[in-house]
Parts: C-alpha cells; sequence; structure tokens
C-alpha cells in the first residue's frame, strides 16, 4: 500500500505519539512543534494506544517499543491488521538500539526506525523522507 503524499501541500494532520516515559513525550512534542508538525495526540501504554488510533485515524504514529499493557509489536500488529488504521505511517522510536533492531523493527511492520536519543534534526530528516513534499524547515 503506498503511503507517501501525492500533493505537494500533503503533511500528517493528525499524529499519535505513544510513550510511556513523560519526559520522552514531551521531547518530542517539542521537536514537532519546532519542526511545524501539528500537537500531537499522546498515549502513554500499549492499549491507549491503540484506542486512540482506532478513535482518531492519525497519519502518522511514532511509537515506542517498550510499553506497558502491550509493546510496541502487539500495537502494530493491531494497527495493520485494521482497515481505519493500515495505511498510517508508524515510525519506531525506541530504546532498542542493538544491531539488529532496525531490521527487526522494520520486518514487523513499521515504516521506519529512530533509536533514541535522537535530535531534532534527525526527526526533521526522517520525516521529509517518509513526507517528501513537506516543506518543513530545517531548524535544528
Amino acid at each position: 500500500m503506498e503511503t507517501k503524499p501525492k500533493e505537494n501541500e500533503w503533511r500528517p494532520k493528525r499524529i499519535l505519539l505513544v510513550d510511556a516515559d513523560a519526559d520522552c513525550r514531551e521531547l518530542l512534542c517539542l521537536y514537532l512543534k519546532r519542526l511545524n508538525y501539528p500537537v500531537p495526540i499522546e498515549a502513554v501504554d500499549g492499549e491507549d494506544a491503540v484506542r486512540k488510533a482506532l478513535r482518531e485515524e492519525p497519519d502518522l504514529i511514532i511509537l515506542e517499543i517498550f510499553l506497558p499493557k502491550k509493546d510496541g509489536f502487539q500495537v502494530i500488529a493491531d494497527l495493520r491488521a485494521n482497515p481505519l488504521t493500515r495505511g498510517a505511517v508508524i515510525v519506531a522510536a525506541t530504546a532498542m538500539a542493538l544491531p539488529d533492531d532496525r531490521e527487526r523493527c522494520l520486518a514487523g511492520g513499521f515504516d521506519a526506525y529512530l533509536s533514541k536519543p535522537f535530535t531534532v534534526r534527525e526527526l526533521g530528516k526522517l520525516l521529509q523522507t517518509i513526507f517528501p513534499c513537506d516543506a518543513s524547515p530545517d531548524r535544528s
């Protein structure tokens, strides 16, 4: 399924940010604001993530793997199985940083992978790769 934008003006309108750590959520919210993305919807665990994704139908989901109640792999399996959310772009933004973790995440259904800690510049570059028509400035 093609998830890349087809129009010059397209960029994600709804973002779901999933992380159990409040500090990580706050930092990612600041990064997204600095990159001129909309304020994300936040979820604190895997069950909350699935519930909010089904209700809000986000265009972009930034998802930690290590979550209470359901881990990121269980969450992505649920989201990819549901027609409401299977087309969302899902990025693993995770503390999983061993050599094979990137490949494991991509094989598990994620569209992209970022290893924590990452900078606003790294997030911006990744989002510009996913949404190539996005004209958000590089302001690291």
